[in-house]
């Protein structure tokens, strides 16, 4: 009978601990859940408004020349970011800041000057994303941009080549890897010459 008594009380302790073992478990899952609560963790991606990636003359989405720098930096359109770079200017370094849609690493350069307060002085377009109108932009072909756009002239600038549409207010940077760099052969370009098939690889608005 005590030998009985004794495995009962035994496996009473026993169930006892399996009941208690079982409460733990459930309310550290409880807990576990309450962290991490079913469904995304994380803040759905924001999808830019189209509009925030026409680019025309004086202005690229949201951002136009001679806007206030502190406006470029306060009111970030839906679904980019921005952060501040340096760049060296004629020697000197400039702050300026970079726009980019979330998740990828090309966007917008914004370059400024600061007299009376700092403003939008120059924009490069870097990113595929941004368009013009006619549907040109980063990866479109000379010959394309040349049937949209009235090109004055084309000539070397701060290292780059460069094909510049004063009506259209913009520099398209044109991919010369494929042409000769001898600066006397390259002397030898004008607008009606370039290569139809030569690549767009940035756009400067100013």
């Amino acid at each position: 009978m005590l030998y009985a008594i004794l495995l009962g009380a035994g496996m009473a302790a026993c169930l006892s601990q399996q009941e208690n073992d079982e409460e733990t478990q459930t309310e550290t899952l409880q807990q576990e859940e309450n962290l991490n609560p079913t469904g995304s963790t994380t803040a759905p991606a924001q999808v830019p408004d189209p509009a925030s990636f026409v680019m025309e003359k004086g202005k690229a989405g949201d951002v136009a020349i001679g806007m206030p720098i502190e406006e470029v930096r306060n009111n970030v359109p839906m679904g980019f970011a921005v952060k501040d770079t340096m760049l060296m200017l004629e020697g000197q370094q400039s702050t300026a800041y970079v726009l980019t849609p979330q998740g990828q690493d090309k966007g917008l350069l914004v370059e400024q000057q600061c007299e009376a307060g700092c403003r939008v002085w120059r924009i490069s377009v870097l990113s595929t994303d941004f368009k013009t109108p006619k549907g040109l932009g980063v990866g479109s072909k000379y010959g394309e941009v040349k049937e949209a756009y009235p090109i004055g002239t084309v000539a070397l600038a701060e290292g780059n080549f460069v094909a510049v549409s004063e009506a259209a207010g913009m520099s398209f940077v044109l991919d010369d890897t494929q042409l000769p760099q001898d600066a006397q052969d390259r002397g030898r370009y004008n607008p009606g010459n370039i290569p139809a098939n030569t690549l767009v690889k940035r756009i400067i608005l100013y």
